[in-house]
């Protein structure tokens, strides 16, 4: 994970106060699953102890955040409200829409929205081209860890190989229940590197996906999932192109 350290505010009184605290809420998000010690904190905000020590205390006492009693750091009530509120208009899914929409209607195909969400992929939108599958809906708003669907393979390729070890040591037994080992994730990754994109397939069904950084958010990835004979190797790379074209024209890669 970089290293995002607090910056200094040039704008109005109390706006450094501000942004030292969103620094510390947007690291205490991305890392909700695990929780996050105030020592990890410290170092991935880039403020000193006591800082962090002080904002956090204040987060949580709004219920921004809480403390457990191993003292790790994780999003509290108050947060979760306010991030179920927006979940009925998620900002990054108005963001994305446009370019889901031309993709679906130009491979017509079905399009996924996928965020890090810690150590899971969070499914948050889909659009729907002319090839529709009846069952796809059903995955919006579903979680998996990372690595588990075309989508959720990108983002994990956008960790380190040793963060990948990390991940995968933390949930070695539920890897295990979908025969899933530790050199298989792995070599996913490795491979989404170096193709620039994910294709994988199950269950008579596959998929492309393209990972990219979603300013103000967590990682992302679009997929198009079709039926296997309508995705072989070779239309998945010109889809993964399409895919890359329209995000950059977009702003978002």
């Amino acid at each position: 994970m970089p290293r995002s350290p607090a910056r200094s505010a040039d704008g109005p009184p109390g706006a450094q106060a501000i942004g030292r605290a969103a620094a510390v809420l947007a690291q205490v998000a991305r890392h909700h699953v695990r929780g996050l010690p105030l020592r990890e904190l410290v170092e991935l905000t880039g403020l000193d102890r006591t800082t962090a020590w002080r904002i956090a205390s204040a987060l949580q006492r709004e219920a921004l955040v809480q403390r457990d009693e191993s003292g790790l750091y994780r999003l509290g009530l108050g947060a979760m409200a306010i991030g179920a509120a927006a979940m009925d208009r998620p900002p990054m899914v108005d963001r994305c829409r446009p370019v889901m929409k031309t993709l679906a209607r130009l491979s017509g195909d079905n399009v996924f929205l996928v965020v890090r969400h810690g150590d899971h992929s969070l499914c948050l939108h889909l659009e729907e081209g002319a090839n529709k599958v009846r069952s796809f809906p059903l995955n919006v708003g579903a979680t998996r860890l990372l690595g588990l669907g075309v989508g959720s393979i990108a983002l994990l390729a956008r960790l380190s190989d040793e963060a990948v070890a990390q991940h995968y040591a933390r949930h070695a037994a539920e890897y295990g229940l979908h025969e899933v080992g530790r050199s298989r994730l792995l070599r996913w990754a490795a491979a989404t590197r170096q193709a620039g994109y994910s294709y994988a397939g199950a269950g008579g069904v596959t998929g492309v996906g393209l990972g990219f950084p979603l300013e103000g958010y967590s990682d992302a990835a679009m997929s198009v999932l079709a039926p296997r004979t309508r995705l072989p190797r070779v239309r998945a790379v010109q889809l993964a192109a399409a895919m890359r074209e329209e995000c950059r024209k977009a702003g978002l890669a």
